[in-house]
C-alpha cells in the first residue's frame, strides 16, 4: 500500500543524466519528466542501470509511478519514487510529426519556459524553480571541459566506500539499500565533459557556458571519444537546421548554477508550401 502522501502519476520522460555515485543511494540517475498537465518534475533517485527490463524507460515514453514530494530536496520540482512502482506506457511514435506530438506534452505549460537566463535566475531566487526549457539565440562554441581533481577524488572515495558496503551486504545476503543488486556494476569516471557556450535572448547577455550532463552525450563520449560527442552536439545545435533548445537543471548544492540535462532539436521545415 502506498503511503498517504504518495501519488500515482503518469509522466513523460524527457531527459536523464549520466549516472552519479551517491553515498546514500548508490548509483543514481537524475531524470526529468513532465506530467499530463505539462508540469516539470525531477525524479530521484533512479538506479537506472539496475532496473528490470519491464521498468527500463526510454526518453519520450509515458510511465506511471508512485511519487512522493522529496523531504530533503525543497526544490518544487523534486520528487522521490519507488523504482519498483514504474510501469511503462506508450512512446512517441517515430512519425514526421514526432516533435509536434512531443511539443504538445513537453511544452504544454508555459510556467517553465523562459526567454532568457535573467528570467530563469529571477524565478530561481524567488520561487526556487530549478528546471527550465530555453532556446538559445546563438551558439558561440562547443568544446571540452576538464573535470576537477576534486571531482575525480570524490568519485573514487564514494566508489571505494560503496564497494565495501556492498560487499558487507552480500555477506549478510541483503540487497544494497533496496535499490541495487548484490553485485555492483562497473561505472567509469568520465574526466571530460562537453561544454556549450551560448547566448540567450536577453539584449544584455554576455554569454553562458554550461556543461552537458545528458546521458546519451556522455555515453557517446565514453564509448567513441570526446570528439564524437562534441561533433554530435554541434550538429544538433546548428540553429539553421534545428529549432534547438535546452532542458536545464540546477545543482542541489549550487542552486544558481545550471547545466544542460537534455537537448531539444526538431528540424526546421524546408517546405516552401
Amino acid at each position: 500500500m502506498n503511503p498517504p502522501d504518495t501519488d500515482i502519476r503518469r509522466v513523460l520522460i524527457i531527459a536523464k543524466t549520466y549516472p552519479e555515485l551517491s553515498s546514500k543511494y548508490g548509483e543514481t540517475v537524475c531524470t526529468a519528466a513532465v506530467d499530463e498537465e505539462g508540469t516539470p518534475l525531477r525524479l530521484y533517485p533512479i538506479p537506472f542501470r539496475y532496473l528490470d527490463g519491464p521498468q527500463r524507460f526510454q526518453r519520450y515514453q509515458w510511465v506511471s509511478l508512485s511519487l512522493t514530494k522529496s523531504q530533503h530536496d525543497l526544490r518544487p520540482e523534486s520528487y522521490s519514487l519507488h523504482p519498483e512502482s514504474i510501469t511503462l506506457g506508450s512512446t512517441m511514435p517515430p512519425t514526421p510529426d514526432e516533435w509536434g506530438k512531443r511539443a504538445d506534452s513537453v511544452l504544454k505549460s508555459q510556467l517553465w519556459q523562459y526567454a532568457s537566463m535573467k528570467a530563469l535566475f529571477r524565478a530561481q531566487r524567488e520561487h526556487s524553480y530549478s528546471l527550465a526549457f530555453i532556446r538559445p539565440l546563438a551558439i558561440n562554441g562547443v568544446s571540452a571541459r576538464k573535470r576537477t581533481t576534486h571531482d575525480a577524488e570524490t568519485f573514487e572515495q564514494k566508489l571505494r566506500w560503496l564497494k565495501e558496503r556492498n560487499a558487507n551486504a552480500r555477506l549478510q545476503l541483503e540487497l544494497f539499500e533496496n535499490t541495487m543488486p548484490p553485485r555492483m556494476k562497473h561505472l567509469e569516471f568520465v574526466d571530460e565533459r562537453v561544454c556549450v557556450d551560448w547566448r540567450c535572448a536577453d539584449e544584455d547577455c554576455a554569454g553562458h557556458s554550461m556543461q552537458v550532463l545528458d546521458w546519451e552525450i556522455c555515453e557517446l563520449a565514453r564509448k567513441n571519444g570526446l570528439d564524437a560527442a562534441i561533433n554530435k552536439v554541434r550538429v544538433l545545435l546548428d540553429l539553421e537546421r534545428y529549432r534547438s533548445a535546452f532542458f536545464l537543471g540546477n545543482f542541489f548544492m549550487y542552486p544558481a548554477s545550471f547545466a544542460i540535462i537534455g537537448l531539444w532539436y526538431p528540424r526546421r521545415s524546408t517546405r516552401l508550401f
